[in-house]
């Protein structure tokens, strides 16, 4: 290109100069986001396949876990059976059959389980229910999964290969006396009929492959479609630790396949699955939307050439004639103003000529003007920036924060009236002491994140946190604290300012809703449990008293039938317990003197206080107002807390009761010695527990905890040195008591 041509080019005109790149961005623009359209489309919907795919792979592997521990459960009830322990000890083969026939008729049908096989030591096939007329061979060559539940005397579970194939077992030790017997085995077919069962719940096609020798492929079972070739020339990108996703095979273009490993009991892979997934649907919807995509920018493009020739026609009109009208005020053919035209590009132009024809009087005059204008905001500015002061400081004063600011040193430079309302200082004594926000605000002791000083003049950041502060007369309250640091010009921090906001009702409504949903929750697992146990455990009870009951009393297993017994009955008091604190209860509401009823709890305990030799130092104090309150229900709660003490002290100890009144509450202090007290202990002491002490078995400690939250109460327990416990409950004087049920 020479010389010649290029000022051509450079010649043309400037409609043409904006039409021709305009129309070359709009149509690279259209394919590029046409093509990063599509590809994005086809890149997220591969990636949902493949999370699909990997979902029902994983889906498979769930089921299969799922079988196996189907297989041990079944196999470990059969196994605690008495009359199937007792058969298996005496190798009675026949007897044995006889009794269980039935039960795998019904275990095939219920569980679609195929083999029902005992074995005994080392590992010799004794009986198998599903041919019974087979017995006798050493399985323990193949069969790891046995000969680990005899040496290790526990059930196992998982998937292995036998005589008929692979199955999904459960093997448990059967037990006769304290001494293993055997072990039963219940398994599942791993092939066709599980594979059209998950085929039938979850839609996709599956293929399943033994792997043998050489990474031969041996097809062992199929559900829905499979793919004749689909192993055969891909064997190098089947990896044997994770599944493969093949999206678009050459040969299916209609069809994304998974083919993961399946891992038997020892943890090899023996087997692959195939799932294949018709994708046609896919494939249809996405021609449709590359097509539509071409459309519609075909169309885009048209509509910007017309656009842009309309724009660049507009644009060069107005400029041609300002060209013009330039020329005759250059030829003195004009010395009127030029028309006025809207204040764009063409407009700035046409004002700039207009300019070059005005006067300097007139601009002397404009600058006049602009001078007394500006004169007479700066005092409209002045007066309102002095009114705005005044407002501020105005709301300051009477909004319910503490609002304050606060120099690097410590000192206070400005703080709120509203000190002394919330904490009892008085302004003075916060201005007069430079130690008083680290000192009575932020603590001695505040952490790094929570101390302004810290993060506001050393970090440079905002700060925001809660803190408990205590008020003049002791209180402790809590704060929301938000400070920030101020900056110059230069960006050095010249103070703190910030607010602080009394959240105390806050936190004592936090706390009570969430004792409320502690009790809630509380009462739904208890019932939830006594509903999972109670049957079983009323079944348990009376085929234990019917077996001791059969049994003579010089029999020596009556022995370990009554420790049966004891132990159901032991549970039953336990279920009494959980029973107790979730039946629903409604308050009798009077004034109740709490000093009295305590007395009252003490002198029913003298029995007990007088075998142990405990004796009771009280402290009440005599002045505590009455509160409003359920004495029936008050009266159990500390009967249980102080039985619970009594039993639980060594003889000769002193049990300490005091009360007394701090601000709007009512607190009782119960404090003894125990035998034994753990972390454990502390947490978990009122959840449902049985005393060894015979006299005292059943304690309602849940109850009592729920008696005393309904009344608006809190209970705190803390351990002191030498197993000492504190146990402090508190009940508001004024408050809504909870008399729902």
């Amino acid at each position: 290109m020479n010389l010649l041509e290029i000022n051509r080019i450079k010649s043309i005109g400037l409609k043409w100069k904006i039409l021709i790149p305009f129309l070359c961005f709009a149509f690279a623009g259209t394919i590029t986001l046409s093509y990063i359209g599509l590809t994005s489309q086809q890149r997220l919907i591969k990636m949902e396949e493949k999370e699909g795919m990997t979902h029902f792979y994983g889906l498979f592997l769930e089921e299969v876990n799922h079988k196996e521990t189907e297989a041990l459960s079944l196999a470990t009830l059969i196994a605690e059976n008495p009359e199937v322990q007792k058969l298996l000890a005496e190798r009675n083969r026949q007897a044995l059959n006889d009794l269980l026939v039935q039960t795998y008729v019904q275990m095939k049908m219920d569980f679609d389980i195929e083999q029902f096989h005992f074995h005994i030591h080392p590992a010799i096939s004794f009986l198998r229910l599903h041919h019974p007329e087979r017995f006798g061979e050493d399985l323990g060559v193949y069969r790891k999964t046995i000969i680990e539940a005899m040496e290790n005397y526990v059930g196992v579970s998982g998937l292995e290969k036998g005589e008929e194939g692979f199955g999904m077992r459960g093997v448990a030790p059967v037990f006769y006396g304290m001494e293993m017997v055997g072990t039963v085995e219940i398994g599942h077919s791993f092939g066709e009929a599980f594979l059209k069962s998950f085929h039938r719940r979850w839609g996709p096609n599956l293929a399943l492959y033994e792997i043998g020798e050489g990474n031969s492929y041996r097809l062992l079972a199929k559900a829905g479609r499979r793919f004749r070739a689909v192993l055969v020339g891909r064997r190098e990108a089947v990896t044997l630790d994770k599944p493969t996703i093949l999206i678009l095979p050459e040969d299916y273009p209609d069809r994304s396949i998974l083919l993961g490993p399946v891992k038997d009991y020892s943890g090899n892979v023996v087997a692959l699955v195939e799932m294949n997934f018709d994708r046609s649907e896919t494939r249809k919807r996405l021609t449709q939307t590359r097509n539509l995509m071409v459309l519609v920018g075909f169309i885009a493009i048209a509509i910007s050439f017309l656009l842009t020739f309309l724009v660049a026609s507009l644009l060069t009109k107005p400029i041609k004639e300002i060209v013009r009208q330039a020329e005759d005020i250059a030829h003195e053919r004009r010395e009127s103003r030029l028309e006025s035209r809207p204040m764009d590009e063409i407009g700035t132009l046409t004002q700039a000529l207009n300019v070059m024809l005005d006067s300097l009087k007139k601009r002397r005059l404009k600058i006049e003007g602009h001078a007394r204008t500006l004169g007479r905001m700066v005092q409209e500015r002045t007066a309102d920036l002095l009114a705005s002061e005044e407002k501020y400081r105005t709301l300051v004063e009477n909004v319910p924060l503490i609002v304050y600011r606060v120099l690097e040193d410590g000192t206070t430079e400005f703080i709120n009236s509203y000190l002394t309302e919330s904490l009892g200082y008085r302004i003075e004594e916060a201005v007069r002491d430079k130690d008083f926000w680290r000192k009575k605000i932020c603590g001695e002791d505040a952490e790094d994140h929570k101390d302004i000083f810290r993060v506001c003049f050393q970090e440079g950041k905002e700060c925001r946190a809660e803190r408990r502060v205590r008020h003049k007369d002791g209180r402790v309250l809590t704060f929301i604290d938000y400070a920030m640091p101020a900056r110059d010009e230069e960006g050095r921090i010249k103070w703190i300012e910030g607010i602080m906001m009394d959240i105390s009702p806050l936190k004592k409504l936090q706390e009570r809703a969430l004792r409320t949903e502690e009790i809630r929750i509380l009462g739904e697992i208890s019932a939830r449990v006594a509903h999972e146990i109670r049957n079983p455990l009323v079944t348990a009870g009376g085929f234990s008293r019917r077996l001791r009951d059969s049994l003579s009393e010089k029999d020596p297993h009556r022995r370990l039938a009554q420790v049966i017994v004891e132990e159901v009955a032991r549970m039953e008091n336990f279920l009494n317990i959980l029973l107790g604190s979730i039946r629903p209860f409604e308050l009798s509401v009077t004034e109740v003197d709490l000093n009295d009823l305590l007395r009252s709890a003490v002198k029913r305990q003298d029995d007990h206080l007088k075998s142990k030799g405990i004796s009771v130092v009280e402290e009440l104090s005599p002045s505590v107002p009455k509160i409003q309150g359920d004495k029936d229900k008050l009266t159990q709660a500390f009967e249980s807390v102080l039985k619970h003490a009594i039993v639980s002290m060594p003889e000769g100890e002193s049990l300490f009761l005091s009360t007394t009144q701090m601000d709007d509450n009512f607190a009782i202090t119960l404090r003894h010695r125990l035998s034994h007290l753990s972390d454990e202990d502390l947490e978990q002491f009122f959840f449902p527990h049985i005393e060894e002490e015979p006299e005292s078995t059943v304690l309602d400690l849940p109850l009592s905890k729920i008696i005393i939250h309904r009344h608006g109460g809190k209970v705190d327990l803390q351990r002191e040195d030498d197993n000492i416990l504190t146990m402090r409950i508190e009940f508001p004087l004024k408050g809504a008591v909870d008399g729902g049920g």
